[in-house]
């Protein structure tokens, strides 16, 4: 399919529609009318409610970022456009290896929520623990099944996020009730409204230098879609190469997870939203990764603001998977009919 836009007005086009997807979580104002009934008006928030708007815009706008590459990362290792941090069970090992910080942290009664944990650190490096036993194992579970055949290594991912996720169900059964109901909302996805700043400018950070690296080797990430043979045989450092991408794709949905849940979808529908209107050629695909990684959570978060049911806002993470799930399944059909 041939590309609609250059890379650069692409990108364009997707940062116009953050800013308006910003924009409009940052004016939605939900009050409760004299009747009950919840009335939504645009209007500009009140000084004090500012700061927490504007720290929801930045945490959903990292983690759609960070998933967007991520996946992105994934895909290139694989060589398989279905692959993303969710379908390889990364997001489930770093989600589980924050619930056993928790966990734990609850047993010695040094954490009431979810964010004293994160806040301490304890959940980052379980996160990050969890992400990568999580690409361990597929890796593993991969080369059994099939090598590196992409069937089998998203049949592995499936059943090491099925498996993690037992795990995760699991400690909330074991954690003390009072920390129950806010992890059940953790895993669910959360964009919260407050956030220590140093996590923020370290997910900024983090991001920004997996971001300059991917334009660095962008060349050398087209050649690695090939295939190994043509790769190497154009001067690319094929196992290097795989490393980086395998750790940088693991730190970056671990950043995403510590930063909002494990969100499901993002990381896969992403780069695909890159690709129909930007082509494949990397060059595009690295900034417009990042850019439709961006789009989706503030377009999800400004969305979600609307919908109120039962005793809140819909989760975020339950929108992404209400219309990740068809869209996956959508792109799941269509390489089955181009095969």
């Amino acid at each position: 399919m041939s590309p609609r836009f250059s890379a650069r007005n692409g990108c364009l086009l997707l940062v116009a529609i953050a800013v308006v997807a910003g924009l409009l979580r940052l004016l939605t104002t939900r009050t409760m009318g004299d009747d009950g009934i919840v009335v939504w008006t645009l209007a500009l928030p009140e000084a004090r409610f500012l700061s927490f708007r504007l720290t929801a815009i930045c945490i959903a706008a990292l983690a759609g970022g960070c998933l967007g590459l991520s996946g992105l990362a994934f895909q290139v290792l694989l060589r398989n456009p279905l692959a993303s941090p969710w379908v390889l069970g990364v997001s489930s090992g770093a989600g589980l290896g924050i619930m056993l910080g928790l966990f734990f942290a609850s047993l010695s009664g040094a954490a009431s929520m979810v964010g004293t944990v994160m806040v301490a650190g304890q959940g980052s490096v379980g996160a990050a623990l969890g992400a990568v036993l999580a690409i361990v194992i597929v890796q593993w579970l991969g080369r059994r099944l099939g090598g590196f055949d992409p069937v089998s290594l998203v049949l592995a991912g499936i059943i090491v996020s099925a498996t993690f996720a037992a795990g995760i169900m699991l400690l909330q059964h074991l954690v003390p009730y009072g920390l129950r109901d806010d992890l059940i909302g953790w895993m669910m996805g959360r964009i919260s409204e407050t956030m220590p700043l140093g996590m923020l400018v370290a997910a900024a950070i983090l991001l920004g230098m997996c971001f300059i690296v991917g334009l660095k080797i962008v060349a050398a990430l087209d050649a690695a879609c090939l295939g190994e043979d043509e790769a190497r045989s154009v001067g690319v450092d094929i196992d290097t190469l795989r490393i980086g991408l395998l750790v940088g794709g693991g730190a970056l949905a671990t950043i995403a997870v510590v930063l909002a849940g494990p969100i499901a979808f993002v990381g896969l529908i992403a780069p695909h939203v890159a690709r129909r209107l930007m082509g494949a050629g990397h060059r595009g695909l690295v900034p417009g990764s990042v850019f439709a990684g961006v789009v989706i959570m503030l377009v999800a978060e400004a969305a979600r603001q609307w919908m109120v049911f039962g005793s809140g806002l819909l989760p975020i993470g339950v929108l992404t998977s209400l219309v990740g799930g068809p869209s996956f399944l959508v792109l799941l059909l269509r390489r089955e009919q181009r095969q």
